[in-house]
């Protein structure tokens, strides 16, 4: 089944993403030759809000989409692009998506949503309690890149004990964002503490790539094939058509800490 990437900075100009549409309609061309079928583009939540707006972002979708149909052709596919968020985590976040500036994915109850990466502030479960109450579902974004879960994976396993989703950023399973990001990622997908993997792109080249087979292979070794095509296409479509994906709950957590976990952990169990 071809792969559905449900966090990526594709549209130009926005946020840190690509600078040109020359730029998007490359990083499109490079994730088709890879296998992704479909791209949700999720620029920064707060960019939008401060700098552009929904009507910006919605137009530049359409633009996207047009470029891409205009330059396919018999033996060149292109991924259909739709529209999500990566929403920061903020004490406003209810309020920004009842006023339409904080979007779910796909027009879905599922939502994509970032913590602080150096810290877990005591207003963070509030936020995402208040997104449940509104019958939505949290997809914590790229959690093994956050401090905190490093030190505290068990921070992560109460989120998601309580109906809330795991993304893993690709690039992490290969050691892009270093050792701890890495060993975290390997852990978290290990116990069923991650969900998706998606490459969070950036621009067609260094980091942050449009490529999601290299994370694929690594995640085969780590759980095997099965397990890795939920996590790279059964789950993230599930959740771009608006479907509650069929996942087993977490493993319990490691009860001795590994020697390779030691500068993450304090206690497992906090």
């Amino acid at each position: 089944m071809p792969r559905v990437d449900i966090h990526t900075h594709l549209l130009p100009g926005v946020d840190d993403g690509p600078e040109s549409m020359d730029d998007t309609v490359e990083m499109a061309r490079i994730a088709a030759a890879d296998g992704t079928e479909i791209i949700l583009a999720t620029p920064h939540q707060r960019d939008v809000m401060i700098r552009h707006s929904i009507e910006t972002v919605q137009n530049l979708i359409v633009e996207a989409n047009g470029r891409l149909r205009s330059e396919a052709g018999p033996t060149q596919r292109f991924p259909r692009i739709i529209l999500g968020m990566e929403n920061h985590i903020e004490p406003e976040l209810g309020e920004w998506y009842d006023k339409g500036i904080a979007l779910p994915i796909n027009g879905t109850k599922f939502i994509l949503s970032e913590p602080p990466f150096g810290s877990y502030p005591k207003y963070v479960d509030q936020a995402l309690k208040d997104l449940r109450d509104r019958r939505l579902v949290p997809i914590i974004a790229h959690p093994e890149r956050n401090m905190e879960f490093q030190r505290h994976p068990g921070k992560l396993r109460r989120l998601i004990e309580a109906g809330m989703l795991a993304q893993i950023t690709g690039g992490s399973l290969l050691g892009e964002f270093g050792d701890r990001a890495r060993k975290a990622a390997e852990y978290f997908i290990e116990r069923d503490l991650a969900h998706i993997v998606a490459s969070d792109m950036h621009r067609p080249a260094r980091v942050r790539v449009p490529r999601l087979s290299p994370a694929f292979e690594r995640a085969v070794e780590l759980v095997g094939e099965e397990r890795a095509r939920m996590l790279f296409e059964d789950t993230p479509r599930n959740i771009i058509d608006g479907r509650d994906p069929d996942l087993d709950g977490p493993r319990p957590l490691l009860p001795k800490r590994r020697r390779w976990w030691r500068p993450f952990t304090r206690d497992t169990e906090e």
